[in-house]
């Protein structure tokens, strides 16, 4: 049986304004340069759902991520994504999800979904950059985009106009008895970019996947 792991992580947005003062902090903060970013994501809900109320929220909702190749816009190497919700216990400052990360290495992976039982939701597009901190944390700060067509990212839009930027520090996947001490270290960090960026966590309701980038 596979053993469940547990990520946690803080979120913030930024404007242009301030992002390169937030480069230059956490450049000597983690002590190297990001690495650029560029990913493709959809969404996915089960064919047939539990009727709407406390029992819907057992359903597992699933994700396809893959890293997009600016010289080949249509290569994908989709990883299959289970992000449990996020724990509800009271008190807790930072977001805690079950996740799994599973690589599809070959096969059709819509085609797959659709024998999973699972259908089309929503899709965007990531763009921006990553920084690793101890090999612990990852810190991302990118935009959103929308597609105009379905499954095609050559034409892409932002989803917000004032094109501000999404930061998320995400722990790596760990067990259960480490998740205390991932929290703190998440805490920690987000002090040390005080004066530029607040991080918060996000309610445990707004990440049912419910919001859809369209």
């Amino acid at each position: 049986m596979e053993k469940i792991l547990f990520e946690c992580s803080l979120h913030g947005h930024i404007s242009n304004n301030l992002k390169e003062k937030l480069l230059d902090r956490l450049i000597g903060i983690c002590g190297t340069h990001p690495i650029p970013i560029f990913e493709h994501e959809i969404g996915f809900v089960p064919t047939i759902q539990t009727p709407e109320g406390p029992t819907r929220n057992e359903d597992i909702l699933l994700r396809l991520k893959s890293p997009i190749e600016e010289n080949d816009l249509t290569k994908r190497q989709w990883i299959l994504c289970q992000l449990g919700l996020p724990e509800t216990r009271t008190g807790r400052t930072v977001t805690v999800r079950p996740v799994l990360y599973s690589k599809i290495s070959t096969g059709d992976a819509l085609k797959f979904m659709n024998v999973l039982g699972y259908r089309y939701e929503f899709e965007f597009a990531k763009k921006g950059i990553v920084f690793t901190f101890r090999d612990a944390l990852k810190i991302s700060i990118t935009q959103i985009f929308k597609a105009y067509v379905q499954l095609e990212v050559s034409k892409l839009t932002p989803y917000d106009p004032k094109e501000n930027w999404m930061v998320e520090v995400t722990t790596i996947p760990v067990p259960q008895d480490q998740v205390d001490a991932c929290c703190l270290e998440l805490r920690l960090f987000g002090d040390s970019l005080k004066g530029i960026l607040n991080l918060f966590h996000v309610d445990h309701l707004v990440l049912q996947n419910k919001i859809h980038y369209s």
